[in-house]
């Protein structure tokens, strides 16, 4: 979804999975801390998509529990931001 921003906005082009956070937040899609929040997510992204390592199950519920709302606090806010984008393009 970032990806497709950033590059339907250009926005610049990411050079990481990191990257896709700090160019939404500077082009003022998503906030600055939550960007900061979601960068860090990358590791446990990477492992859970590459399996760079072992996937562990206690680590995965920690992340559910207490990260699910940054997760959902993203998708709002570009939502949210690109409704109103699309509304002024009409």
């Amino acid at each position: 979804m970032g990806q497709h921003l950033i590059r339907r906005e250009r926005l610049g082009i990411p050079q990481s999975a990191r990257d896709v956070f700090a160019l939404l937040a500077q082009a003022g899609w998503i906030d600055t801390a939550l960007a900061d929040k979601l960068k860090r997510m990358v590791g446990f992204r990477n492992i859970a998509v590459h399996d760079y390592q072992a996937l562990q199950l206690p680590i995965t519920v920690a992340v559910i529990k207490n990260h699910l709302d940054e997760f959902l606090q993203y998708s709002k806010a570009v939502l949210l931001k690109d409704s109103v984008h699309s509304r002024r393009q009409e």
